[in-house]
């Protein structure tokens, strides 16, 4: 009796999740009900699972663990407060000497280049450097800055937002120099420090001092009481050299180090000014740099999200958390430019589940979905945050295929 009446719900269940035209008019909450009964055809795999993908023992470290910078993995969900453009100080007052920049890396552990034109990086073929500040005190800075052949790839974080009265109360003070730089005032900048566990430049081309990957740490060092401590200053005049003194603006000062050892190399500076990008969304761009995902489900699971390690054929975990039923969760790309390449790989359980393509070769947006997952929110490399995801006309859910339909796959 028991074996019968499984084989009645088996045909039900078939009957009911016809996608035939009939049930097109059908409302979408009574089809998700019924989906809902078929669980386990849903958090099961989407068939597509990526042979080329290669997972090594250091596959399941999460990336933040890995060599210094590797990862920018970091993220807590905190809300973007602010996108900037970044542009190139004009190095006032010395523009006669020193070219347009946005970064300097000085050749010699001195820094007696200074005026060594090729020692500045400026903008990419117009491929702004990108600072986001978030809603918990942090910032980014990421994208490419070149000179001569020399690109070099920034993802710098920045973390502890103060206020002013917050710095200087901690023995902070506020570096004045150049013509915006002193002509600005202390209480209308905010500072941060750069927050080396995090941050990371990566440098390629016949021009570079040298090629290769690098730390980042903050000059002087913030907890050497024998020395200043300057932080990383953003406001008014905060690009110190530029002409325009009232122009919202950042520098900073750093440590080139060894990835290993820590060991200091180089000295480093950022210098520029910043122009707020309009809270206007845009098609994805470029390559997905973060995603809040939903977990669109009734259950709780474990879930793990991998990438390409920067675009290779190697698997690199960036989330592993146990995500509740209607959940939301963050993922941000650890690729050195701070994307995540072609796809994020999700695993669910112990198994492979999807992947979401995120080259914008799809126009990936909010309301995207692939099985139970759905966009919340993302940005794109050179978009910005990302539009509303249009849907295609489909009359299944949550179904990669359904049985004997052609119209439920998803892309």
């Amino acid at each position: 009796m028991k074996q019968l009446t499984k084989l009645c719900l088996f045909a039900m269940l078939v009957i009911f999740a016809s996608c035939e035209n009939e049930t097109s008019e059908e409302d979408s909450q009574t089809l998700q009900q019924r989906e809902i009964l078929l669980e386990d055809e849903i958090i099961v795999s989407d068939g597509e699972e990526d042979a080329e993908l290669v997972f090594t023992a250091g596959s399941e470290d999460m990336n933040d663990s890995m060599a210094i910078g590797m990862a920018n993995t970091y993220t807590s969900g905190a809300a973007v407060t602010q996108v900037y453009n970044v542009i190139d100080a004009d190095r006032d007052p010395f523009g006669s000497q020193q070219p347009n920049a946005n970064f300097w890396w000085s050749e010699t552990a001195e820094g007696d280049d200074y005026f060594d034109a090729t020692t500045y990086f400026g903008a990419a073929d117009g491929e702004n450097l990108v600072f986001t500040e978030y809603a918990n005190g942090t910032a980014n800075l990421t994208g490419t800055t070149i000179s001569g052949t020399c690109t070099v790839a920034v993802n710098v974080w920045f973390k502890n937002k103060k206020t002013w009265d917050e710095w200087s109360a901690i023995g902070g003070e506020h570096k004045k120099e150049g013509t915006a730089g002193n002509a600005s005032n202390s209480e209308d900048m905010n500072f941060y420090v750069i927050d080396h566990t995090k941050s990371v430049i990566s440098a390629a081309g016949g021009d570079c001092v040298q090629e290769g990957t690098f730390g980042v740490t903050q000059r002087p060092d913030p907890n050497d009481s024998n020395t200043p401590n300057y932080g990383s200053h953003i406001g008014p005049g905060g690009a110190n050299y530029d002409s325009n003194t009232g122009a919202l603006g950042m520098s900073s000062w750093g440590w080139l180090i060894d990835p290993v050892t820590c060991d200091p190399l180089w000295l480093m500076d950022f210098n520029f000014v910043l122009e707020p990008v309009a809270d206007e969304c845009s098609d994805c761009e470029g390559k997905v740099t973060d995603l809040i995902l939903n977990w669109d489900w009734h259950n709780d699971y474990r879930v793990r999200v991998y990438q390409r390690y920067e675009n290779t054929c190697y698997a690199t975990k960036i989330f592993d958390q146990v995500v509740g039923a209607g959940e939301d969760f963050s993922l941000t790309g650890s690729n050195a430019n701070g994307t995540f390449g072609k796809y994020v790989y999700i695993y669910v359980g112990n198994c492979y589940y999807t992947k979401i393509k995120t080259n914008c070769w799809l126009n990936i947006g909010p309301g995207y979905t692939k099985g139970v997952l759905e966009v919340v929110s993302g940005h794109s490399s050179q978009g910005g945050e990302l539009c509303e995801y249009v849907q295609p006309d489909n009359h299944c859910y949550r179904h990669w295929s359904c049985r004997n339909y052609n119209s439920c796959r998803y892309r």
